[in-house]
């Protein structure tokens, strides 16, 4: 490991505990601390021996449990426990990374960790202040520590039991028989973790209808028109706290909410077209995951900033991986998840009032930003996947039409 990056890992990561805690009085303890209120609470009730039933905050899979658990297990006070582990997990993630790169053995191989190291705490004390961190560490991990198909889907099957997202990764599998093997290991891992979730405790299923009733959060791509038109007196509608977010009501937000769910399976049918055409690379994997990651966020009915966790963490993974020398490569749309993070950390707590609550332009342009620069990010990533695939392809098909030409 570098030491450079580990003094900087360090030193960030010591300011984030320290913000996060108020022992640096930044204000809005309220947006570092409230989730992680929230998790004690249903850490009282898991220890109870169910899962919170009947509460519309409880979304996640069961094995979110552990992450909200584990802080008990510590000699500390919850709150500074929790954040103890997030940090754990964080350097964690940067450790795999290191030892990705040294496997990759590529010239710019600590791009990655800067990325992560920097990148990440672009976002404040709310990389520390979530458990979005330990189901990243499980993506990651999934992403590089083999590459055999059945590791990858055990280890996504895990993630997918901790916070759903990690399913995208699938997308990235080069092979038919790399994607079936991957999937049935996935689909086996997750069955019997709920099976076993399941004759523990009472509820562990429940999240499975949980999000039926979300409305759009105002963070959302589908709720930026709504935001904008708030800010310009445009629109007249408001938003209002439900489901553990702040969601839009108003005229027309029905019809975006049915555009947000419509999104998602467009989305993926996107994916569908450039996995059944592409001619893949090595770099495949790496690259569709952050493709599908960014897709399955934009479509979300809800973007949380935490969200941003995820994609910084397969951006490391592509600004890790070693360039090829010809080709379209993810790293454009890397750096621009970096800039989403930037504007992130800005957005969020520092003028949420603004796009939240009061409907203010500044704060609503940042939201705008943001925003745009994820879907230039997604929109950049499709279509590098695309090209660097096509070209692939294309060299393939002239070098077996080479070789069945006469030699002279």
């Amino acid at each position: 490991m570098p030491w450079s990056v580990l003094v900087v890992w360090a030193l960030t990561r010591t300011v984030l505990f320290l913000a996060a805690t108020q022992v640096i009085p930044v204000g809005h303890e309220g947006s570092f601390a409230n989730d992680v209120r929230l998790y004690r609470d249903w850490s009282q009730v898991l220890l109870g021996g169910e899962f919170p039933a009947g509460d519309e905050k409880w979304q996640y899979p069961p094995f979110a449990a552990p992450p909200m658990l584990a802080p008990h297990l510590l000699p500390f006070g919850y709150r500074t426990a929790f954040h103890l582990l997030a940090i754990l997990f964080d350097l964690g993630i940067l450790l795999l990374l290191w030892r990705f790169s040294v496997r990759q053995a590529g010239s710019r191989t600590r791009v990655g960790l800067w990325a992560w190291t920097i990148g990440a705490a672009l976002l404040g004390p709310l990389l520390i202040s979530r458990y979005d961190l330990m189901v990243t560490f499980v993506a990651i991990l999934a992403l590089t520590a083999s590459a055999d198909p059945a590791v990858r889907g055990s280890l996504i099957g895990i993630g997918l039991i901790i916070k759903v997202w990690p399913v995208a990764l699938l997308a990235g599998l080069r092979r038919r028989r790399e994607l079936l093997t991957a999937s049935g290991s996935m689909l086996a891992v997750s069955a019997v973790g709920c099976g076993i979730a399941v004759l523990v405790m009472p509820h562990a299923l429940d999240f499975l209808t949980a999000q039926r009733e979300r409305g759009l959060q105002i963070e959302s791509l589908a709720a930026t028109p709504f935001a904008l038109a708030r800010a310009l007196g445009w629109w007249d509608g408001f938003t209002t706290y439900q489901h553990g977010a702040m969601e839009l009501v108003g005229r027309g937000v029905g019809t975006a909410e049915r555009v947000s769910l419509i999104a998602t399976p467009l989305a993926l049918a996107l994916l569908a077209v450039w996995w059944l055409r592409a001619a893949p690379t090595a770099r495949s994997f790496y690259d569709a995951a952050l493709t599908a990651v960014l897709f399955l966020v934009l479509t979300s009915r809800v973007l949380s900033p935490q969200y941003l966790i995820w994609v910084i963490g397969i951006a490391a993974v592509v600004l890790t991986v070693r360039s090829e020398r010809r080709g379209a490569t993810q790293r454009p749309a890397a750096w621009l998840v970096l800039v989403a993070a930037l504007l992130t950390g800005i957005m969020y707590p520092w003028v949420e009032e603004d796009y939240s609550w009061s409907g203010e332009l500044p704060g609503t342009l940042v939201l705008v930003a943001r925003n745009l620069v994820l879907v230039t990010a997604a929109t950049v990533s499709f279509i590098q996947l695309w090209r660097s695939t096509r070209r692939r392809r294309a060299a393939v098909v002239e070098q077996e039409a080479a070789e069945l030409l006469p030699t002279r």
